[in-house]
Order: C-alpha cells, then sequence, then structure tokens
C-alpha cells in the first residue's frame, strides 16, 4: 500500500468565484485589438513602407506581452487571494480587496459520492471606505448536544483598520472589535483535539489575532464560544437587546519589542517547567536575590519569526497580565439580519448602527511587554512562515533562503533542514498505526507516525517526508497554482474528555487546493515511517500489492498468471504476507479451485521446509490457516458438486400443497387443519396476485455465485486441526444475512426435493456429515435459510418432514428450536416447522407455541391489510419486522398489541362499523377477512368493544397532542386535520354497546381532555363577556374560531347524548373481559402506552359498579 493523494471534493463554479473576486481579470484581449489601420491610407497605398511595417511589428509584440502577463494572472489568481476552509470540509470563503465568497459542500446521496463545493453567496464586505480584507478564518463551533460534529461555522474576517467582525455561514453580523488600530496581519486559532502525543497538559482553546507592529491579541477560547453563541441566539431571534448579563470577552494583547520584525507567529502549547529549568529561568532573569516559588508555573509557550532575531521564544506566564474584558453591549453590531443569498445585497455599510453609529473612537488596550527568553540569530536570514505540529513538539519554519528547518521546541535547536524550497508552503500530518488491535488499545498506547507536507509550487511538486531522521516516502506533480492548506485547529468548544475519537475522520490535516478547483487529500500509510529499505514489512506490502495488481489485471486463469504469483510469492519475506495473497486468491472468482488447491500446497511444503527461519508460532499459525483452507475447499468442491449434479431440483414450486396432503402429513385434526389451512392459502394467493403485478428474478441463480471466497470467509481460519474429523467453527461476527445465505446455500437443494428420490435419508445424513459442522449450527442454518425470506412452498411435505426428523434427531438443544421461532417475523414457515417438529417430540408439548405461531401469522395478515383509500399509504415496515411471539406474548401484555393494531387502524381512517358487524364471506373485503380469522384464534383480544374502546381512546389522545404540539405535529397524524380525529374518536365512542363501558370511558374522556378546554373557554367568556376572538382561542384552546364551534357542536350533540343515554340505558349485564391463553400470566411487561392502563381502570370500574 503506497501514499496517494485523491480527490475528495470539487469547487463547482471556480469561474464565478473569480469573475466575483477579479472582474479585471474577464477583460480579455480580443483579436481586433491587434489589427492596425492607418488613417491616412489610401486606395492607392498598395504596398505598405518600411516604416508601417516596423510600427506594426512593435505594437504586436507588446500586445502579445500584455496578452501573456493578463494569462498568468488569470491561472496565479487564486495565490493572491484570502483562503480559509473550514477543518471538517463543509465551508469554504475566499476573499479579496473588499469582496468574499462564501461555497458550501453538497451533502452526500452515498458514501462513494465526492461532497462538491458550491458557492453560496457572494458580497461586499466594507464598513469604512478604505478598508480591505487582510484575513479570514473558519472556525466550527461546537455542539451542546452532539458531541462528534459541530453545530455551525463561524467566519472570522479581519481588516486593514484593524476590526475583527465574526459572521455566521448565512452572513449574519454577530461581532465586531477593534483591539488594535493598525491592519491585522493574520488570524490563526489554537484548539484542542484528541491526540496522545498532544495530552502533555490540557490545552485551552485561543484565537490569535496578529497585527502589522509585533502586536499579537490573544483571545480566551471559552468566552468567545460563550459570546458567539449568545450573539447567534439573539440572531436567531432577530432581537437588538443584549442582557448585561451576557458573557464579556476576554483577551491579553503581547508586544514582541524585542524582535525588529515579526513576520509570523505559533502557539506551541501551554506548558510548565521542571525543576531544574525553573532554577535555570529564575537565576538568569533575577539572579542569586531571585525567588523560587514551590510549584513551577504554567507558561504559554509562543515562537514569533522575522528578523533580528532571525526565531525567538517567548514564554508567557500564567497571570503576568490581567485579562481585557471588552464592552459587549456597545461592541455588538446591529441584529437586523443582513441577506447573504444574492450578490446583489450588500452588508448594508450604511445601516450598522450600532458598529458607527458612536463618534467617539473604541477604547484600544494598551499591550504588554512580552520578554524573550532566547533565540536563534542569523542577521542575513528572515523567518516567513512557520507551523507546529499536532504534538506541539516539532515546528518547521520557511526562511528565504528557501530552507524549510525543523526545530524540536522543548530543547529549542534545529534538528533537519531541507534546502531548494523557495516560496513553499508546508503541512503536518500525524497518522496513527492502524492494528487489529485497535479494538482493544487505548487512545494513548496507539502509535503515531508525523510527516511532513512540503508544497514547492516553482517545481510544482508536493513531497512527502517522514520528520526527523525519515526519508521521502512520496511526490506528486501538481499545477503551477495550487495551494496547500494547513488546517491547524479543530472545533471552539470541543473536549477530548466527551466526544468519540472515531469521528476523527471527518477531520482534515492538510488539504491541496488544484488551480481547477480539485481539494485533494493525502492517503499515508503508517508503515512509510519505517524509511529502511529493508524493512521486511514494507517490502511484503509491495509484493502483495503486485500481486493485486495482476489479478486485477487479468480476467481468466492461464499459466502466466500463475507464474508471475508464484515468482511474487517466493519473493516474500514475512509468514503473514503469505496468508494476505491467499486470501486474494480466495476473492479471485475466475480462479478454478485447483489453482487455489495448488497455491495452498506450495506454501504448505516451503514453510515446513523453511520452518527453522521463522518464528514457530507464525509457522503454526499459517500452517493450521492453509489446513483450514484445505479442509474448507474439500467440502466446497463436494457440496458445487452435489448442487451441480441436482440442478434440475433448483426451481422453486409454484403449487400449495392440498388440503388433505396438509391434514395426513402433519396429523391434524379437522379444526386445526381449518384454522391452519387458511393461513397458508391466504399467503399463496397473496403471492400469486404480486407475482402478477411485480418483477421477480430467480432466487436460485443468486445462490449459484456464493463463491469460495464467501465461503471461506465465514468460518475461523486459525484454529488448529488436531483430526480431519474435527468441526468447523463458523465466525461470531458474521451478520444474520450472511448466514441465513450460507444455510441457503446448503440446504436448498434438499428442500427443494420430490419425492421420487431412494435413499432420501441415508443420503441427506452423510451429507450432513461430510459438512463437518455442529449439529446446533447445522439446524440453525436449515431454519435461517427458511425464516429469512417470504414462505418457502415446500415441493413435498414427506421431504420436509424427512430432513427435519434428522435434523431434530441430531439437535442437542431443544430449547435453542423455540428461541428461534419465538424470534423470527416470519410466522408462517415458523407455524409449518413447529408442526412438524411436534410429530417427533410427544414428550414436549408445543400446542402453545404452535397456537402463538398461528397468532403471529394473522396478526401479520391483518395489519398489513389495514390500508386507507390513499393507495400510498402503506403500513409501516418497521412495525412488522417487530412483530414477533417474543415481543408479543413473552415481553409484553396484551395491551401491546392491541395498541399497535388500533393506532393502524386510527391511521388508516376505518370505519367503527368495520369494528363490530358481522361479515358474510361474500361481502369480506381483506381487512374484514383477516380481522374475522384473528377472532377465531384470539377471541377475547379482538373483542369488538375491546377494540373501540382502544380506538377511542388512542383516536382522542392523537388529536390532544396534534393541538398541543401544532408547530411540531406527529408523525402519526401529519396528514390528517384534528377535527377529523375528534370526530373518528367520537364515531368510535358512540358505536360502543354496553351502557356501562360508555359511561366509564366517557369520565375519563371528560376528565382527561374535554374538561380542561370547556374551564378555560368559560372562564374567557365570563373574563371578557363574549366569545374570544380567533387569536386568543388559538392561544388558549390552541383551537381557532371555527374549529372550536366544530368542537362545541360535536361534544354537545354526539358525546354528550350519548353520555346522559349510557348513564339511564345500562343493563343488568356487566361485560366480563379475559385475556387469551396465549399470554403467559406471569408476563411482567407493561404496556407502552396510556390506553393500556385506561382499559383496566374501565375494567376496574365496571367491576366495582358491579
Amino acid at each position: 500500500m503506497a501514499c496517494s493523494l485523491s480527490t475528495i471534493s470539487t469547487i463547482d463554479d471556480l469561474s464565478r468565484i473569480r469573475a466575483v473576486l477579479l472582474p479585471h481579470l474577464l477583460n480579455t484581449i480580443g483579436d481586433n485589438d491587434y489589427q492596425t489601420t492607418d488613417t491616412d491610407a489610401t486606395e492607392d497605398d498598395e504596398i505598405p513602407t518600411s516604416e508601417s511595417v516596423a510600427r506594426t511589428a512593435a505594437l504586436l509584440s507588446t500586445q502579445g506581452k500584455k496578452k501573456k502577463k493578463l494569462s498568468d494572472k488569470r491561472h496565479e489568481w487564486l495565490r493572491e487571494c484570502h483562503l480559509a476552509f473550514s477543518p471538517i470540509l463543509n465551508l469554504l470563503v475566499v476573499a479579496f480587496d473588499q469582496q468574499i465568497v462564501v461555497s458550501t459542500a453538497r451533502n452526500k446521496t452515498s458514501n462513494y459520492e465526492q461532497s462538491n463545493f458550491i458557492a453560496a453567496f457572494d458580497t461586499r464586505l466594507q464598513v469604512e471606505s478604505n478598508e480591505r480584507i487582510t484575513s479570514v478564518l473558519c472556525l466550527p463551533i461546537a455542539s451542546n448536544t452532539k458531541r462528534s460534529s459541530p453545530e455551525w461555522t463561524c467566519i472570522i474576517v479581519g481588516f486593514t483598520t484593524g476590526y475583527v467582525r465574526m459572521y455566521t455561514e448565512d452572513g449574519t453580523l454577530l461581532f465586531s472589535q477593534i483591539f488594535h488600530d493598525e491592519l491585522v496581519v493574520q488570524l490563526k486559532c489554537h484548539t484542542q483535539f484528541p491526540s496522545h502525543v498532544r495530552s502533555l497538559t490540557e490545552q485551552p482553546d485561543e484565537l490569535y489575532i496578529q497585527y502589522r507592529s509585533s502586536i499579537l491579541v490573544v483571545v480566551d477560547g471559552l468566552s468567545l464560544y460563550q459570546l458567539l453563541k449568545v450573539c447567534r441566539d439573539h440572531a436567531l431571534k432577530s432581537s437588538n437587546i443584549i442582557s448585561s448579563s451576557s458573557p464579556q470577552l476576554s483577551f491579553k494583547k503581547w508586544g514582541f519589542h524585542d524582535q525588529n520584525q515579526v513576520f509570523d507567529f505559533a502557539p506551541a502549547g501551554l506548558i510548565t517547567d521542571n525543576k531544574f529549568d525553573q532554577f535555570c529561568v529564575a537565576s538568569m532573569t533575577g539572579g542569586y536575590q531571585a525567588q523560587i516559588r514551590s510549584v513551577p508555573p504554567l507558561f504559554t509557550r509562543l515562537i514569533t519569526i522575522g528578523a533580528d532575531p532571525y526565531c525567538n521564544f517567548y514564554y508567557c506566564a500564567e497571570g503576568a497580565q490581567m485579562p481585557h474584558l471588552t464592552e459587549v453591549a456597545a461592541a455588538l453590531a446591529d441584529k437586523v439580519k443582513t441577506s447573504f443569498i444574492s450578490a446583489v445585497s450588500r452588508w448594508m455599510p450604511t445601516k450598522q448602527a450600532s458598529v458607527t453609529s458612536d463618534p467617539r473612537k473604541p477604547k484600544i488596550e494598551s499591550e504588554t511587554k512580552l520578554d524573550s527568553r532566547f533565540g536563534i540569530r542569523d542577521l542575513r536570514r528572515h523567518g516567513e512562515k512557520i507551523i507546529v505540529s499536532p504534538g506541539l513538539h516539532i515546528a518547521a519554519v520557511c526562511d528565504s533562503f528557501g530552507r524549510i528547518i525543523l526545530y524540536d521546541i522543548q530543547r529549542g535547536i534545529a534538528i533537519r533542514i531541507f534546502k531548494g524550497y523557495r516560496e513553499a508552503e508546508i503541512g503536518f500530518i500525524q497518522i496513527e498505526e492502524s492494528t487489529a488491535r485497535d479494538v482493544t488499545m487505548s487512545l494513548s498506547s496507539r502509535k503515531s507516525a508525523l510527516f511532513l507536507v512540503i508544497h514547492a509550487p516553482k517545481r510544482q511538486l508536493v513531497e512527502i517526508w517522514g520528520c526527523q531522521q525519515g526519508a521521502r516516502v512520496a511526490a506528486f506533480n501538481v499545477s503551477k497554482n495550487s495551494r496547500l492548506v494547513y488546517l491547524e485547529h479543530y472545533t471552539l468548544g470541543w473536549s477530548s474528555s466527551g466526544s468519540n475519537s472515531s469521528k476523527l475522520s471527518q477531520y482534515k490535516q492538510c488539504i491541496l487546493l488544484e488551480e481547477n478547483g480539485e481539494i485533494k487529500t493525502f492517503q499515508i500509510p503508517f508503515h512509510l515511517i519505517l524509511s529502511d529499505r529493508n524493512n521486511q514489512r514494507a517490502h511484503d506490502i509491495m509484493i502483495v500489492r503486485q500481486v493485486r495488481r495482476l489479478l486485477k489485471d487479468a480476467n481468466e486463469d492461464h499459466d502466466s498468471l500463475k507464474n508471475d504469483i508464484h515468482q511474487q510469492i517466493k519473493r516474500l519475506i514475512s509468514l503473514e504476507s503469505q496468508s494476505e495473497i491467499l486470501d486474494l486468491l480466495f476473492h479471485t472468482n475466475y480462479l478454478d479451485l485447483s489453482t487455489i488447491r495448488m497455491f495452498l500446497d506450495e506454501i504448505l511444503i516451503e514453510t515446513e521446509k523453511n520452518s527453522h527461519h521463522h518464528n514457530p508460532q507464525e509457522c503454526t499459525h499459517l500452517q493450521d490457516f492453509c489446513n483450514n483452507a484445505l479442509n474448507l475447499l474439500n467440502i466446497y468442491t463436494m457440496i458445487e458438486k452435489y448442487r451441480n449434479d441436482h440442478a434440475e431440483y433448483l426451481s422453486k414450486n409454484e403449487k400449495l400443497f392440498s388440503k388433505e396432503e396438509f391434514q395426513n402429513e402433519l396429523e391434524l385434526t379437522d379444526d386445526e387443519t381449518n384454522i391452519y389451512y387458511q393461513l397458508f392459502e391466504r399467503q399463496y394467493n397473496q403471492q400469486v396476485n404480486s407475482t402478477k403485478k411485480k418483477v421477480h428474478f430467480n432466487e436460485n441463480k443468486i445462490q449459484k455465485n456464493f463463491t469460495f471466497g464467501q465461503f471461506q470467509s465465514m468460518f475461523i481460519s486459525s484454529r488448529h486441526i488436531h483430526s480431519i474429523d474435527d468441526p468447523l467453527e463458523i465466525k461470531l461476527t458474521i451478520n444474520s444475512d450472511d448466514f441465513s445465505h450460507l444455510g441457503s446455500y446448503l440446504f436448498s437443494s434438499w428442500l427443494s426435493h420430490n419425492n421420487n428420490i431412494e435413499n432420501f435419508e441415508e443420503n441427506f445424513r452423510s451429507y450432513l456429515q461430510s459438512i463437518h459442522l455442529k449439529n446446533d449450527d447445522l439446524v440453525l442454518l436449515c431454519l435461517h435459510s427458511l425464516l429469512s425470506i417470504s414462505f418457502h412452498l415446500p415441493k413435498s411435505l414427506h421431504i420436509w418432514k424427512q430432513i427435519f426428523s434428522i435434523l431434530y434427531s441430531i439437535n442437542n438443544n431443544k430449547i435453542l428450536l423455540k428461541t428461534t421461532m419465538e424470534k423470527t417475523t416470519n410466522g408462517l414457515t415458523a407455524l409449518l416447522l413447529t408442526l412438524i417438529f411436534r410429530l417427533y417430540d410427544k414428550k414436549n408439548n408445543s400446542s402453545l407455541l404452535i397456537r402463538r405461531l398461528s397468532a403471529l401469522v394473522a396478526i401479520q395478515n391483518l395489519y398489513s391489510s389495514i390500508k386507507n383509500h390513499d393507495e400510498h399509504d402503506q403500513p409501516d415496515d418497521s412495525i412488522l419486522n417487530q412483530l414477533t411471539i417474543e415481543t408479543i406474548f413473552i415481553k409484553n401484555r396484551h395491551d401491546y398489541l392491541l395498541e399497535i393494531i388500533t393506532r393502524r387502524i386510527v391511521e388508516a381512517n376505518i370505519e367503527p362499523n368495520w369494528l363490530t358487524l358481522t361479515f358474510n364471506d361474500s361481502t369480506q373485503n381483506l381487512f374484514q377477512s383477516n380481522l374475522s380469522i384473528c377472532r377465531q384464534i384470539l377471541p377475547h383480544s379482538f373483542e369488538p368493544t375491546v377494540l373501540l374502546i382502544y380506538s377511542c381512546w388512542i383516536s382522542m389522545t392523537m388529536w390532544n397532542k396534534q393541538l398541543i404540539s401544532a408547530a411540531n405535529p406527529t408523525s402519526l397524524s401529519l396528514n390528517r386535520q384534528a377535527n377529523d380525529l375528534f370526530n373518528l374518536s367520537i364515531k368510535f365512542y358512540n358505536h360502543i354497546q354496553i351502557g356501562i363501558i360508555q359511561q366509564n370511558l366517557g369520565t375519563l374522556l371528560w376528565h382527561t381532555y374535554l374538561r380542561s378546554r370547556i374551564v378555560t373557554l368559560t372562564q374567557l367568556i365570563e373574563k371578557i363577556g363574549k366569545i374570544p376572538k380567533d387569536r386568543l382561542c388559538y392561544k388558549e384552546l390552541r383551537l381557532n374560531e371555527k374549529d372550536l364551534i366544530y368542537f362545541l357542536e360535536q361534544l354537545s350533540k354526539n358525546f354528550f347524548n350519548t353520555f346522559i343515554e349510557s348513564i339511564y340505558n345500562q343493563l343488568n349485564e356487566i361485560p366480563i373481559f379475559n385475556v387469551d391463553d396465549v399470554w403467559q400470566t406471569n408476563t411482567i411487561g407493561m404496556p407502552s402506552d396510556q390506553s393500556g392502563i385506561i382499559f383496566r381502570i374501565i375494567v376496574i370500574l365496571v367491576q366495582a359498579q358491579a
């Protein structure tokens, strides 16, 4: 694996950005500019004179030079602009003079799609007439809720007037402050991010502002984070009033007067000296009378480069200067939102009264002189640029001689010099080791490698070097005017202690921007830091890469390919790389099995021959790997041979078994046959109807593409084999889909047999023995292969009986079968298998499981058939995937099932009379037919009165929730009006035929949802003396005037009349509500909604009145 430069994004409208920032480059020199005409010429002047020829030649030469110069500027414009990327590459800011263009990254629809940058808006930033943009910075702001990703990005802009202004991504001015009345040279930020090298001391977040006359302002990150949060909240609310208790901006102002010129600086972190360094510094600065603190103080270390001295080290002691506090109320800009959406709109330079309305000059704090601890002097050398590594232990400096010097910050000495890089751009990339142990290793115990990236624009080259003693590991040719951007900060307000380090993949340390708008990043393998040519790992990785290229370029198995791979394997040094090459061969589909077997035998022979040259443990590991692979290859060959010999049996059955066969084969009674067979018949008819409407692909062809690489990857390949009969071990990490795919590959040909097979049981038993799998794994694979797909029609129930009788006989864990059936969502197949297993297990009573499975199938059919009149209204698949025996009958009470069904009934707007009437078979639709089946299996749960109670309560609850959260409606009622839900609830209430139930349910509805609104309405009318206005009604009742009238009409006509009649027309019969016996009496599950509790309260009240 080599270093690569990959494109991760692209700036789509780069020409538009250039046109906005530098419009003078659009004035091209056309061909007409080169044409010259003599005003004094006539038609008789046919032969030009020597003077005119010379004048024309000179003019053409001048115009050609202008055109070439203008063309060069068109390509170099990107290097003249101020550029700022967000560290997570979601925002790009390009600025020049007074213009600024903000581009945002388009959201990716998939992991393989690039997120291109699109210019969101452009505008002119100008508050004062003579100010220009000198520096920009994109600073992500951490979120309070999602610690792993920033909430928004702040755009910080520095101007020639000394002002620093901060904006949101959409152009709202948040904060403006002047710290010094000179030109802002550059902006830098130092933030914390999880690096075990950097965790010497907890580093604070700070914003650095450099001014021209060696002035540096250090803004405290915590106060800046709090201030930006408050300003953004007020901006979102469009509020002009800032509370007096708003956070103040804390900053320090330093002056570097010990250095003649300061061109660049770098913060090197917060450190503390050891005792020896503390004594040395105290003696050098204060003499023998200096006072020594008991605890070494904390220092903020700063490194400046420039001239006289060339490099200076400053140590700012904590507490040496009291931080200044800005007056936030006076410094905050006007909170009138400015539109950044249109290029026509400007950031209203004449309307920002809060910034410029005060005629008094803002108060500017004086700087504090900072004494240099030591420096590196070189009279002829000037420092131009400095960056610090992520670990804060190495600094890279570009100087005026075209050198790049690496400094050890702790010791203050130069450790390496790179020559010949004039006008270079540099950056650091820290790579962490990626090994199999990473899962269990902590962040502090991982190894890391530091690389230096050098961009030499004059040579059009980007080089990557290992720091300190490392060699050059990669070099890339780039365009002449490309730019290397080193991102030294991460997210403001982010702390490594509470965030997930796995989210660091979105953070880019170093990126390359090509002149055509491509944004590229560097992929550097960790092992390249090992620069020794004799390094075994690097040598073997190169060979593995060559073998991968050979396999990729070829498309068929031939002798030349075998010879090339054979030669490459001989060059390998480590045994680990041999297993990697074998894994590549396993996953190459066009290779013959004989070729794979040949390479396995060769590697085994070579390993035994050269075992004395390698570690015995590594030799044993490789031998076990090869022996396991050979064993799996033999099994795979046997399975493929059997599948090819019986290919004609792999067709899918298209006919349902007869009712007589179903009863005779499974030894069912007449009642069981009538109940269970109609479930299979209904599912079969549904499949036939869906097949006519949809296109279906042949599933058996998919099973034939099960390659040896897939087969081998599902088993543990590093186990030690004691004998050839040792059972194979399936990996515990494979997902359920792969497990079902493996089971279908092993058993699909057997499950498709018909009755005309001799010695079927004997052949199947020998087949199971030749697979060498554990008995429990065999049973689970066969079950999962059937339960993972829709109902599979058997060609012969007799064959299935023989197969599962053998599997049941070899299975030692009977509870495993029951658990599998209880967790599956394919209830119909599970029902058929359980009926078969019942034939061979007379001891254990499986009647409860069978009744539960039949109830599960009926419930699934009922839920799927509850549809609205709208064709696009489909049941939620996530709910269907949750319907299992475990979730319905074991973990929850019967309330859970009723809540799911009735909630779907309310969503689909099912008429209440469908729940109460008894239909004939000729008039039944799909929903009514499935409901009648459910009442046959679960008569108590699907009693009409029970369904009406739950439907009434749930619809009333949804009505109340929609009124309360009108601004954010629930997903259950997105397309429903509140009046429709209230009307539906009243309908369900009126269809209840038992008076005492109506009385108790009406009482609960009144006290829970209705009484409070009536009381509020009465108080409003008494207070204002008339019916309140529409706005007041909505404020107090969440109902407008029209809905309020409809609410009162429905309440008086349909609810109160029915409620009063239920009081006086009660019969002496007291209803008894039972629970179906499929629910265990010791179920401890609670209802997931309030409706289950309400139903129990109603039952208690009815029994109390009895």
